[in-house]
């Protein structure tokens, strides 16, 4: 297997880490890629950045209700 931020993973794909990362590991090399895209473009005075770990994603919300969404403009 290969290890990750101290967890061992199977050869293979893995679909989703604990750390939201999508892997694949063999005997010699394991490469990863993120799950989610990070907000750039938003009211940056009005709403903050929060990781989502549930949906392993960030989600743009308004600083005084995080209880509503912001409009986003791109991500990278």
């Amino acid at each position: 297997g290969c290890m990750l931020n101290g967890k061992l993973y199977p050869l293979g794909h893995t679909e989703r880490t604990e750390d939201c990362y999508r892997c694949s590991c063999s005997r010699t090399l394991m490469s990863c890629c993120t799950l989610f895209s990070t907000p750039v473009a938003y009211d940056k005075e009005n709403c903050e950045v929060v990781f989502n770990e549930k949906k392993c994603d960030y989600d743009v919300v308004q600083k005084n209700d995080p209880s509503k969404e912001c409009f986003e403009v791109s991500r990278v």
